[in-house]
């Protein structure tokens, strides 16, 4: 292609920005839909701003690129693409200093960044990096999320058998798969337990905005009866609540109590601190995920299939 070609077709490509801009933005909410309601694995990173979790403001801000784009209107589309540009260099950069990355995140931000390139106009430098500065300070005050999953002042260690295997089940009750899992896993590591193959301990994973909430309560529960049946009680009647989007303390102790589970509350700091040390030390950024150390040799399993599997050959 001569040089003359290739500036006619960049030309045209720039000619049809508005279009290109819109069929971007539509790519970037299908990408933010999925991530929503996939029945795959959970990946991180999960946040929010003001109790909106962070894929729906992306997908309400690609809404608005939408509308600017058929308006035509230049400079609210430059502001307002310079101004996310500014946020995925934050996420981003919060992305590489924990060196965990979410496929999800990175995509829908290379595809912000496109739109970007294509309608900057360096004649508006100044409201370009004003906009991006703007945006980066003001969403790092407001944004609640990390890439690392953490409990801060939140998860007694539930352990269950005394099996040479270790298992580490990690999962978190608003986790789809995870929940689509628990029919399936339950009279497998039953069996593994009683048969004393496995030793197998329960973490819940906070990876999303009431997951510490739901894993305290776990806590709590076991704390009043520490057996596996019950466990299994609680778990499910935690999964049971977070279909219901139960949000509060008193809410989700009284749905608790409707289905015959007592609770007993107790300091659960000393689990958290443990259960946050065993999540970084096993890397995990997904849920449902689940370790297994035999014979001095550590394997990550991640998804359905795979943790049933694994679970399954341990019976052999």
């Amino acid at each position: 292609m001569s040089m003359f070609e290739m500036d006619k077709a960049i030309r045209l490509f720039f000619s049809r920005r508005y279009i290109i801009t819109i069929i971007l933005a539509l790519i970037a909410i299908g990408i933010e839909y999925f991530y929503t309601t996939c029945e795959t694995t959970c990946s991180y990173l999960k946040g929010d701003i003001f109790n909106i979790e962070l894929q729906y403001i992306g997908i309400g801000f690609m809404l608005v690129i939408i509308t600017l784009a058929i308006l035509k209107k230049d400079t609210l589309l430059l502001t307002l693409l310079s101004a996310g540009a500014g946020i995925e260099i934050y996420l981003i950069g919060l992305q590489i200093w924990h060196n965990t990355y979410c496929a999800y995140c990175l995509a829908f931000g290379g595809i912000l960044m496109l739109q970007f390139f294509m309608n900057l106009n360096w004649k508006n430098k100044k409201l370009i990096f004003v906009s991006m500065i703007t945006a980066f300070i003001l969403f790092s005050l407001v944004f609640r999320g990390s890439v690392t999953p953490v409990y801060g002042e939140e998860p007694p260690i539930s352990t269950f058998g005394s099996g040479k295997v270790i298992v580490r089940l990690y999962t978190d009750y608003f986790c789809p798969p995870c929940k689509q899992m628990e029919p399936t896993l339950e009279p497998v590591i039953v069996d593994l337990i009683k048969n004393n193959v496995i030793t197998f301990t329960f973490i819940d994973t906070p990876f999303y905005r009431l997951s510490a909430l739901y894993a305290r309560y776990f806590l709590y529960g076991l704390n009043s009866k520490k057996t596996l049946e019950h466990a299994l009680e609680v778990r499910n009647a935690l999964i049971e609540a977070s279909n219901q989007k139960i949000d509060t303390p008193n809410k989700l102790e009284a749905y608790l109590n409707t289905k015959g589970i007592k609770i007993k509350p107790y300091d659960t700091g000393p689990t958290f601190e443990l259960f946050t040390k065993l999540l970084k030390e096993d890397k995990i950024n997904a849920t449902p995920s689940c370790v297994i150390e035999k014979d001095g040799k550590k394997e990550i399993f991640v998804g359905e299939a795979n943790i049933i599997n694994a679970l399954q050959k341990l019976k052999k």
